[in-house]
C-alpha cells in the first residue's frame, strides 16, 4: 500500500548519500591534492547531510530505527508493555505534524524573501522544504504504526 513511499525514502536516501561522498572527496581531493580549495563542496556536503537527516526519518521510522527508552515498558508491566508505544508513536505522530506545518510555513517565508546559500547561489528554500517532507513522511510512518499496534491491542472479539 505505501510502496511509493518506501522506495522514494529508500531511492532518494541513497542518491543523497552518494552525492554528499561524492561532493565531501571532491572537496578533499582539491584542498589536500590540489591545493585549491573548492568553496561549492562543502556547502552542499553540508546541505544534502541536512536532507538526508529529515529525509532519511521516515525511513528509521520504518525499521524502528529511533532511539527508544524501553525501560518503562520492560519494567512496568503488561499495561505499559501494551499501551505506552502508543503514547508514544502519538506524540511522535503529532510531533512531525508540528514540524510540517512549521517547516511549510517557513520554507515559504525563506521562498518569498528570496534567500540563497552564499556559495552555490541556488534557493535556500529547497533546503528548508526537507524539514517538511521528511516530517512528513515520518509522521505517515508513525500513523501506520500507531494504527497496527491499536490493532494489535484490541481484546480478541472485539467488534469495534
Amino acid at each position: 500500500m505505501f510502496h511509493f513511499l518506501d522506495r522514494f525514502e529508500e531511492t532518494f536516501s541513497s542518491f543523497l548519500l552518494t552525492l554528499m561522498s561524492v561532493a565531501i572527496i571532491l572537496q578533499v581531493f582539491f584542498r589536500y591534492c590540489v591545493s585549491h580549495s573548492l568553496d561549492w563542496p562543502e556547502e552542499l556536503g553540508r546541505y544534502l547531510f541536512i536532507a538526508l537527516v529529515y529525509i532519511g526519518s521516515g525511513y528509521a521510522e520504518r525499521e524502528n530505527k529511533h532511539l527508544a527508552i524501553t525501560i518503562l515498558c520492560t519494567s512496568g508491566g503488561a499495561w505499559c508493555a501494551r499501551y505506552l508505544p502508543l503514547v508514544a508513536l502519538g506524540v511522535t505522530a503529532t510531533f512531525c505534524g508540528m514540524m510540517t506545518v512549521w517547516g511549510v510555513n517557513m520554507t515559504y517565508f525563506v521562498w518569498k524573501t528570496g534567500q540563497v546559500a552564499p556559495a552555490m547561489q541556488f534557493p535556500m528554500w529547497i533546503v528548508y522544504a526537507c524539514l517538511p517532507l521528511g516530517m512528513t513522511c515520518m509522521g505517515i510512518r508513525a500513523l501506520i504504526k500507531f494504527f497496527r499496534q491499536l490493532s494489535l491491542n484490541r481484546p480478541q472479539g472485539s467488534q469495534e
